[in-house]
């Protein structure tokens, strides 16, 4: 190894900033918003116009033609992963896919296969449901009548999860063929390969796309995301049951009306601030995935405290639309008792406001930004 796990950490600190997670969209607009982040899209750019890597993909190419895949067509955009990625696909001969990873920001690569393992797990009393584009994790029982009109008492209590992990470990027949790529990778950039025990360490203080502070490893941070150690049954989450929206009670519904119209004028108001934040490269490929969670009931102090921190952030039409019907939506939480289910007032504006603004609107004002 050139370098100490130590002077990798360094390494890997000047391009993800310590500190700042992402357990909200706040989180993320801050860490993007660092000049930690900035070098790595600027690295990122950068490493898509070197030459050498499109000249050693081309004998790559040449050498097993129809057999390799480039995974790093993203990078001109600034997007993802700190290292060039492409696949071999050997399943012909070998029965699997390897693939080959080389860092642009340490002098390092790697190739890896996949293994999957299956993982029996106990199912949690937690449902979910798409419900008006919006993905809602209701935590109680899909069995409890107040939520599901006609619960399974006989669906199965358990479930077999599949999950995929990296494998180092190459057949007889797969290593020619990592030898002979592991031979030009390394006459092209002069790097060497490095073992799982220094790719798998930790990484402190440190958060990636998809993986918060204290699950961050080397190898997410020089090269991509991926799941680098076998998963034992504790590191999976129980799953919840999905349900079927024409399962639910009437009860329910109205309750996800109210609160899906609630959280679409809090999308409404915050995108555009979200999307100006963002990286040039990033704007016009911004998407929003929308997941929700709930107890299945509205809480209307929780409810006011939320519609009084939107703000508008912008003074378009549409700003101004949403304003409004979060000043309607105010005036309607803000009159009721706060007990039972929401009154039918409530119920019919959210469902009104749903049907005459619908969810794609939000690509609409994305249009609209400079």
């Amino acid at each position: 190894m050139k370098h100490s796990l130590n002077e990798l950490l360094d390494i890997i600190y000047r391009y993800y900033p310590r500190g700042v997670g992402i357990t909200d969209d706040v989180d993320v607009q801050l860490r993007n918003a660092t000049e930690e982040h900035a070098r790595l899209v600027a690295a990122r750019i950068r490493a898509s116009k070197d030459d050498r890597w499109h000249i050693m993909l081309r004998r790559v190419e040449g050498r097993f033609p129809g057999m390799v895949m480039n995974e790093s067509l993203h990078l001109p955009s600034g997007g993802c992963d700190g290292c060039y990625s492409f696949s071999l696909d050997l399943t012909e001969t070998t029965g699997r896919t390897l693939r080959f990873q080389v860092s642009f920001l340490a002098p390092y690569y790697i190739i890896h296969g996949s293994r999957t393992v299956e993982i029996v797990k106990q199912l949690r009393d937690v449902f979910i449901v798409d419900f008006r584009g919006m993905h809602f994790r209701v935590s109680r029982s899909p069995l409890d009548p107040r939520f599901i009109s006609n619960p399974d008492h006989e669906s199965p209590r358990a479930v077999t999860i599949k999950r995929e992990y990296v494998t180092f470990e190459l057949s007889p027949d797969e290593e020619p063929y990592a030898d002979w790529v592991a031979q030009e990778i390394e006459a092209t950039f002069g790097c060497e390969r490095m073992p799982p025990e220094v790719g798998t360490a930790l990484v402190p203080a440190v958060a990636t796309g998809l993986r918060i502070p204290g699950e961050v490893r080397v190898y997410d941070c020089l090269f991509s995301e991926h799941e680098w150690v076998k998963p034992s049954p504790s590191d999976v989450p129980a799953p919840g049951v999905s349900v079927d929206v024409t399962s639910l009670t009437e009860r329910l519904v109205a309750v996800l009306t109210v609160l899906r119209a609630h959280h679409q004028i809090g999308i409404l108001l915050d995108l555009p601030r979200m999307i100006q934040q963002l990286p040039e490269p990033y704007r016009q490929s911004f998407g929003v995935y929308w997941s929700v969670s709930t107890d299945g009931f509205l809480h209307k102090d929780k409810m006011l405290e939320e519609l009084a921190r939107m703000r508008p952030h912008d003074e378009s039409r549409k700003t101004l639309r949403a304003m409004a019907a979060k000043r309607e939506l105010e005036a309607l939480v803000a009159s009721w008792d706060g007990e039972g289910e929401p009154p039918a007032a409530m119920v019919a504006w959210a469902s009104s406001f749903l049907a005459n603004w619908p969810v794609n609107s939000v690509a609409d004002l994305r249009a609209d930004l400079p």
